[in-house]
């Protein structure tokens, strides 16, 4: 790794921690230069702008959210036991210590309205490919009869963002140090409610 691409991998870095606590809009070019010691002109030489500096920073998310999730995953045999990896994975996420408040593509998520075009769409496509990675697995576990054949996966994946966000809430918000096992109990219910 270059010095530039160091550099840069520390702003990255840092802006991620910042955007997990207070979300995207709360990146600015000068206050970041100041809390990381480095003139404007040095940040800018690595972000033309704050758009493109949000951009990395959902890039630099989503890059280490598959090495930590979906690639970790893999590890576990396709179908239920993938679909638990992954949602076992998310929650770990969701409290790495990398991220200081909390999943940032959750506190992303909730400004996406106010976020530029460019920033939004990075954001989607995200969301969607991750979306579509808990779908396959559904997919794979219905194929293999671990759940039944008429199971929406449309809706499992809806009621399993629900969880998360569930979790996401009890745990950073409300401090509740039972919000992983409740949220495990509760997925475990969604599964056996699949199972028929």
């Amino acid at each position: 790794m270059t010095t530039m691409e160091a550099v840069r991998d520390r702003i990255l870095s840092h802006s991620l921690g910042l955007v997990s606590a207070r979300g995207l809009s709360a990146l600015s070019i000068g206050d970041l230069a100041r809390d990381m010691e480095l003139s404007r002109s040095a940040l800018l030489a690595h972000f033309a702008d704050r758009e493109a500096l949000q951009i990395g920073v959902i890039e630099k998310a989503a890059t280490l959210f598959v090495h930590d999730v979906v690639e970790a995953a893999t590890a576990a045999a396709a179908g239920e036991a993938r679909l638990r990896a992954l949602f076992g994975r998310w929650l770990a996420w969701s409290r790495s210590p990398r991220l200081t408040g909390g999943c940032p593509f959750v506190h992303a998520s909730a400004e996406s309205d106010a976020l530029p075009p460019g920033v939004r769409g990075k954001l989607e496509d995200f969301m969607t490919g991750w979306s579509d990675a808990l779908k396959a697995s559904i997919d794979d576990a219905k194929a293999a009869g671990q759940l039944t054949a008429d199971t929406d996966a449309d809706q499992l994946v809806f009621e399993l963002y629900g969880l998360y966000l569930s979790h996401h809430f009890w745990h950073w918000s409300m401090k509740d140090r039972m919000a992983q096992e409740r949220t495990q109990r509760a997925f475990e219910r969604l599964l056996a409610a699949s199972r028929g």
